[in-house]
């Protein structure tokens, strides 16, 4: 069998400085970013531990909307970090709050860790709310480890991954923690999976093809299909995340050690099943957003061959986690 390996580039982001700002809008800028940060790191890419409707419920935007309430340097300096206590830090777990308020509520107050190099700062001069957003990324190292701030830096604010091999990568972890061979990514597969995203999007509406659409088949036989959906404006890396994260979400429903038989907790469990399926090798993703939908506003495919979910065989592809 022949395929398309596809290969994909990371994108490089230049460091950041306040160029055109005051110091005080730099400080939020970079408040907001390492607030976004934890609250990714917690809710989306933490491993295996993953709550995508918590990242999207409790943190994500929190801290971008307090700045969007700010209009002026003494505005900010007044109220940007008490109303991030109130309306953003209380979304984080609590040892942040405990240990970081005191440097939202003193924006000149220096922290002892340099952690700038995290952040993508190059800003050589202290700036207000600094120690608040090294104090954030210190706590985060200081109970995940080194791993947690190399994946902000990696992915968050540094050099850009490409959506998809952030879905890529996701899927694989999933998939190693059951035994299960890393998935392939075929170009063929792809655009079968981004036409059917564009597809939803043109519609505004997350529905299945029909495993007999001539566009779902791929050497000669059908493939599976997951698909996902949300609102807001996430980044594509993001949603990868949320889809991906979701779908293994539905282990807490799977029936081990016995395994899936039949009936209707199928819903419950299909598309964690179908991303682990260990006899499936080869995957495809599709992204699609259209700004003018009502309430989903970004629709995610993911095709998969040979296909999951085939009945009596869950036993030999859907095995226990072994971490």
């Amino acid at each position: 069998m022949e395929n398309t390996v596809v290969v994909i580039i990371a994108l490089a982001l230049p460091w950041v400085h306040y160029v055109g700002a005051s110091e005080v809008e730099f400080g939020m800028d970079m408040g907001v970013r390492a607030y976004d940060s934890i609250c990714w790191y917690e809710k989306l890419k933490r491993f295996p531990e993953t709550d995508s409707k918590g990242f999207l419920r409790e943190c994500f935007g929190k801290a971008e909307n307090v700045k969007k309430q700010i209009n002026g340097d003494d505005m900010a300096l007044k109220y940007f970090g008490e109303w991030m206590i109130q309306l953003a830090m209380k979304r984080l777990p609590q040892e942040y709050g405990q240990s970081c308020n005191v440097y939202l509520q003193n924006p000149s107050k220096p922290y002892p860790v340099d952690l700038k190099k995290v952040l993508n700062d190059g800003q050589s001069r202290p700036y207000p709310f600094e120690g608040a957003s090294l104090c954030l990324l210190n706590v985060l190292r200081e109970k995940h480890g080194e791993k947690a701030t190399t994946a902000v830096f990696d992915e968050k604010t540094g050099p850009k991954k490409h959506w998809i091999s952030v879905f890529l990568a996701r899927d694989n972890e999933f998939r190693a923690r059951h035994g299960s061979p890393p998935f392939q990514l075929v170009k063929e597969l792809n655009d079968q999976a981004q036409s059917w995203a564009e597809n939803m999007a043109s519609k505004c509406q997350m529905y299945h093809s029909q495993n007999d659409d001539p566009g779902r088949q791929w050497h000669g036989a059908t493939t599976g299909e997951n698909l996902s959906c949300g609102g807001g404006a996430v980044s594509k890396e993001d949603a990868a995340y949320i889809a991906s994260n979701g779908w293994y979400e539905e282990i807490q429903d799977y029936p081990f050690p016995k395994g899936f038989t039949g009936g209707p907790s199928f819903s419950k469990i299909g598309h964690f099943t179908q991303s682990v399926w260990k006899s499936t090798l080869y995957v495809g993703y599709g992204f699609a957003y259209n700004p003018n939908c009502p309430s989903m506003k970004w629709f995610i495919a993911a095709r998969y061959g040979p296909p999951g979910n085939m009945e009596g065989e869950y036993q030999e592809n859907v095995l226990p986690p072994r971490f």
